[in-house]
């Protein structure tokens, strides 16, 4: 069992309902979760992924915040991964009985060294924490044990950074950061989550069924774009991520897929996204989502993705529905049900971000995006069926006007600037490309280059659109099939664009997919 020989050694399987587990390969991001935990004590289990396993510290006090402070901090045998996801009730009678919630979970990175199970086995070990309540340089350092002390003593220190607090206290901050709930509303739940295997009689039912077959390659749903945000207990509300949709397909062999809604082959476009054949704990599996880049606050940002190769920033997965998992096509299935599975199946939760929802409250959800200056809201009916469509069982609020276009020609570039100009842009209405103005702004001189690059081999003499082009300079044609993101402050009466800017190239959609999207009224 390797680092997991003491943990297995402690435990009668038999009895205790805990996973007998297994050292897992390491994902994109070093992992780590703290749990509260109401056993014979209230305390905090402090976990660090390293070779594979959770290295743990039991911590009396919790850690904190304050630099300085010094927690002592116990460290126990070594976890399984599947340890980090865990929050319910260990049941009576098993190995450390009680409430468990997740109170802190995200990923860390090395100050010092290159390997985790190293630094620990030197006694020492400093890293920055990328958490939901713990951010910024910790260390953990080994002590010598007081006369007749039993255990392996360490200490958990805060250092100083910008992260610091003066006066924090965990005991103040006594929410999960998976659930939102306590410790008290877990013991108080009349059917909390109990950690305990699945009877036999039901695996072997379970085993017994058929399995659906793997969908092939299915089309994606899409929200119908509306005016204004909305209240109803039959909705739920999760953020719009700006990004690449992607569908994730792992088959019952392990090999990963990940295409695009016009069938692109994103991971070769994202090689870095591999782990994800090794993100959930089901297999074969169907899950849709997207690509995206996240900056320090936590938001989507599709500039960061299009220089994600160029600057090194982190992908990220954030997956909102489920489509296959545990031998069953789920696309008949209330969404509801869906999103609850897709949650409890996520193993790397560092690579992959569930995409968490409110329900009924789209107004607030809504003034959220817009403060966080997100890209706005979806909603969708709790009860609704997966459709390979455009559906009003799934909307769109905007929180600032965000589009994409087809590049149909450009226009000579004025001043010191190469290449172009502006764009000249368009969007299929009843099946004609109709003009919608031009944009100037948004663009690095790399990024002009290579829409330069895109453009040249689309040369052809006459103008794609079917309506009038005013050009503030000389024009030029090029076939429509460029599709490129833009920022605007509104439309204007005459159905064109108000103060445009480029955000990014969409590799993620076919030409003849773009139309004129106005919004239309009330989501219900």
């Amino acid at each position: 069992m390797g680092p997991l020989a003491e943990y297995v050694k402690k435990r009668d399987f038999a009895v205790t309902p805990e996973p007998r587990g297994r050292r897992e390969k390491r994902g994109t991001r070093l992992r780590f979760v703290v749990q509260m935990h109401h056993a014979t004590r209230l305390h905090y289990d402090f976990r660090l992924e390293a070779d594979g396993v959770l290295a743990s510290w039991a911590i009396p006090k919790g850690p904190t915040l304050v630099a300085g402070d010094r927690r002592l901090a116990m460290h126990v045998e070594d976890h399984p991964m599947a340890y980090r996801t865990f929050e319910g009730v260990i049941p009576t009678g098993q190995y450390g009985a009680g409430e468990v919630i997740v109170w802190d979970e995200g990923w860390y990175e090395l100050a010092e060294g290159s390997d985790p199970a190293h630094e620990i086995a030197h006694g020492k070990i400093k890293f920055v924490m990328h958490g939901k309540k713990l951010r910024g340089l910790f260390t953990l350092v080994r002590i010598k044990p007081r006369p007749g002390e039993r255990g392996d003593p360490w200490l958990l220190l805060k250092d100083h950074d910008a992260y610091e607090e003066d006066a924090w206290d965990p005991a103040e901050h006594p929410e999960s950061a998976k659930s939102g709930k306590t410790l008290a509303d877990i013991k108080a739940e009349r059917s909390p989550k109990v950690w305990n295997s699945k009877p036999k009689a039901s695996r072997a039912r379970h085993a017994a069924r058929a399995a659906d077959p793997l969908p092939k390659q299915p089309g994606v749903e899409l929200a119908t774009l509306i005016d204004a945000p909305f209240d109803d207990s039959a909705w739920l509300f999760e953020i719009k991520w700006d990004g690449y949709r992607a569908v994730c397909t792992v088959d019952a062999h392990g090999k990963l897929a990940l295409v695009s809604r016009n069938g692109l082959d994103l991971l070769r476009q994202f090689p870095d996204l591999a782990d994800l054949a090794h993100a959930f704990v089901s297999m074969p599996i169907v899950v849709d989502g997207e690509i995206v880049v996240l900056d320090a606050h936590g938001r989507s940002d599709f500039q960061r993705l299009q220089e994600c190769r160029e600057r090194g920033y982190a992908l990220t997965y954030v997956a909102f529905d489920l489509l296959y998992a545990n031998g069953r096509d789920l696309r008949a299935t209330p969404l509801e049900e869906r999103k609850e599975l897709l949650e409890r199946i996520i193993r790397d939760d560092t690579l992959v971000l569930y995409s968490k929802h409110v329900v009924g409250k789209g107004v607030a959800l809504f003034a959220q995006a817009r403060k966080r200056h997100c890209e706005g809201i979806v909603g969708k009916k709790r009860t609704s069926a997966y459709v390979a469509r455009r559906t009003r069982d799934w909307v769109k609020i905007k929180a600032h006007q965000e589009q994409e276009f087809v590049i149909g020609g450009w226009t000579d570039p004025r001043g010191s600037r190469k290449g172009f100009g502006s764009l000249l842009l368009g969007a299929y209405e009843a099946g004609k490309l109709r003009y919608v103005g031009h944009v100037g702004t948004g663009f690095s001189a790399k990024r002009i280059e290579e829409i330069v690059a895109h453009l040249k081999p689309l040369a052809r003499v006459t103008s794609p659109f079917a309506d009038e082009v005013e050009a503030n300079a000389q024009a030029h044609w090029v076939k429509p099939r460029l599709v490129v993101e833009v920022r605007f402050a509104e439309w204007t009466r005459d159905r064109l664009l108000r103060q445009p800017a480029f955000l990014g190239i969409r590799i993620d959609k076919d030409a003849k997919d773009v139309c004129l999207e106005l919004p239309v009224h009330g989501g219900t």
